[in-house]
């Protein structure tokens, strides 16, 4: 699931060394576009520290705007670093997530922009940090009404506070 037709293995996505386009294959219903944002929230809020993982993450702010037919469009940007940390990879991630009209849906972008560290040890840190998120967005589609409503709370208080 989740992966291209014809292909048995997630890959990379294109990228020219300083920004990589991510475009998830997972739509979601209006009424959950909040719940997606306060998913990741709860996703990078567990990696605060240093010691706790893979990475160290923060968020930086989040935008509500409008498309040209009034649908509502969501920003959030995350501030991230990878481990190693020695290494010094960091990285500003966009998440937006607007109305597609091919899928007539919302669907989740990511546009991940290289802040430092080396091209070659940008790529491979990204590698499993994009494995694992897009496994644990996968995991969404499995979570109770109430679980999605809870989220939907939590996405909703994210962009109040951060407005």
């Amino acid at each position: 699931a989740a992966v291209p037709s014809g292909k048995r293995k997630w890959s990379l996505p294109a990228h020219d060394g300083r920004e990589m386009p991510v475009v998830f294959p997972f739509i979601y219903q209006p009424r959950l576009i909040y719940g997606i944002n306060g998913y990741l929230a709860d996703y990078f809020s567990r990696y605060t520290e240093a010691s706790f993982g893979d990475l160290i993450a923060s968020c930086s702010s989040c935008a509500r705007e409008r498309d040209p037919q009034g649908r509502e469009v969501l920003k959030v940007t995350y501030d991230v670093a990878l481990a190693p940390f020695d290494l010094g990879v960091t990285q500003k991630l966009l998440f937006t997530i607007a109305y597609d009209d091919r899928v007539q849906a919302y669907r989740l972008v990511m546009v991940n922009t290289r802040m430092s560290g080396q091209d070659s040890n940008w790529t491979a840190t990204n590698k499993p940090f994009l494995e694992k998120l897009r496994t644990y967005l996968l995991h969404w589609r499995n979570l109770s009404p109430a679980e999605h409503a809870d989220f939907n709370r939590k996405g909703e208080e994210l962009f109040a506070r951060n407005a």
